[in-house]
């Protein structure tokens, strides 16, 4: 008898205890907030399309040459930034669908927005920034609090794709000797749009470093080390105009800015991180247990420009470097398997995720982790039905299997 009760009291014991199991409430998840604001911005396509039918270089011709070039080209100015944030993006795109493609119809595209971009710069349209400089460069009436300023990410971003188109230039005979005098002509003016910059370049402050601090643009970064973005930026226009010119001056403060940037990055789970704003000093190379550190993606992808022309190059940074960085991608932009990506770089779901950006930016690193590629590649294939020039070229290039 007293084994039958212990039996029901176990029984009876075990049924209450499956009871409040079955009925816990499932745990939340960590990202439902950003989730739902993610797909409110980025509903999910119906039928996803394969890669294969999304990423060709018909569809970029259709989209993005004819009738959508002429518009590009109709009215030409950084006032607010347009150059910069818009036509300069354009430009990489032409630049990196001459690379997939090797089509000369890239460099004639290309020449249009490189004529149209250089004769849009202050000097030329007679445009004074704030304290009465006119520069050749592309000065902007937002951001400063104190009026027009030229700001160096703009600078960088612009210049760097200009004379990568140079660079390509060189490798077509025929189109070269068609460009003729004008080569140099547009060479000379992308160099002096940086030189408008140097002014604020300082050395250090640690050995072989270098940075350039803000002059006359937003009062909290007056006299401050620019942000890692900018910087950046600015090292990848430095880098190419070393290739142009063999100037040894450029390739030396671009591996400076290099060097910069890599002392003051975070390791964490042998990945790369960093924020917005660099620290002052470098970072001890020791891996840190918290939650690293993390720019916005959108300005992450940028800042990888610099890391990308470099680590080309076999300067600063190496192949286990650029492991790292890929890490970052899949530990913190693409830490979701679903196509979700976050919008900062260490994973937190604590900003908009207008802040994506373009996150094809990140596509090289899948020559070191194809992992990278098959997360990217999730998410625009279910979110993201229309992608911007630069993203398709970057995904015919970096995305599409080797033919």
């Amino acid at each position: 008898m007293k084994r039958i009760i212990l039996w029901a009291a176990f029984a009876a014991i075990a049924f209450l205890g499956a009871a409040a199991f079955a009925e816990a409430p499932t745990p939340p998840d960590p990202d439902q907030a950003y989730v739902e604001k993610f797909l409110e911005k980025n509903p999910r396509v119906a039928n996803p399309p394969a890669l294969a039918d999304y990423a060709t270089v018909d569809r970029y011709q259709e989209r993005f040459l004819g009738e959508y070039l002429d518009k590009q080209l109709e009215y030409i100015s950084n006032d607010r930034g347009g150059i910069a944030w818009g036509l300069a993006y354009f430009m990489i795109s032409l630049n990196e669908m001459r690379r997939a493609t090797g089509d000369r119809k890239y460099l004639d595209a290309n020449l249009r927005c490189v004529r149209a971009v250089m004769a849009a710069t202050d000097d030329k349209r007679g445009k004074a920034l704030w304290t009465g400089r006119v520069v050749p460069a592309w000065g902007c009436d937002i951001y400063a609090q104190r009026g027009r300023a030229v700001f160096a990410v703009h600078t960088g971003i612009i210049v760097a794709p200009v004379l990568e188109f140079l660079l390509l230039a060189k490798e077509d005979a025929a189109f070269l000797a068609d460009l003729g005098d004008e080569y140099e002509k547009i060479v000379q003016g992308a160099l002096a749009a940086l030189a408008v910059h140097d002014r604020q370049w300082r050395d250090g402050p640690s050995p072989d470093e270098g940075h350039y601090i803000g002059l006359d643009q937003e009062d909290m970064l007056e006299n401050r080390p620019l942000p890692a973005n900018r910087l950046n930026a600015m090292g990848w226009a430095l880098w190419r105009a070393g290739e142009i010119t063999g100037d040894a001056r450029h390739r030396d403060r671009a591996v400076a800015l290099g060097r910069y940037f890599r002392n003051r990055l975070t390791l964490h789970d042998n990945a790369y991180y960093w924020p917005y704003m660099l620290p002052d000093d470098p970072v001890p190379p020791v891996p840190v247990q918290e939650q690293p550190p993390g720019e916005d993606s959108s300005h992450g992808g940028l800042t990888m420009m610099l890391v990308h022309a470099l680590a080309d190059a076999g300067q600063v940074f190496d192949i286990e470097d650029l492991r790292r960085f890929a890490r970052m991608v899949i530990q913190g932009v693409a830490r979701r398997d679903d196509g979700i990506l976050i919008s900062r770089i260490n994973g937190a779901a604590d900003l908009s995720p207008d802040y994506i950006g373009a996150p094809s930016k990140y596509l090289p690193l899948a020559r070191v982790n194809s992992e990278v590629r098959d997360r990217i590649v999730t998410f625009y294939l279910r979110y993201r039905p229309s992608p911007a020039p630069i993203e398709l070229a970057q995904l015919v290039r970096y995305a599409l299997p080797v033919s």
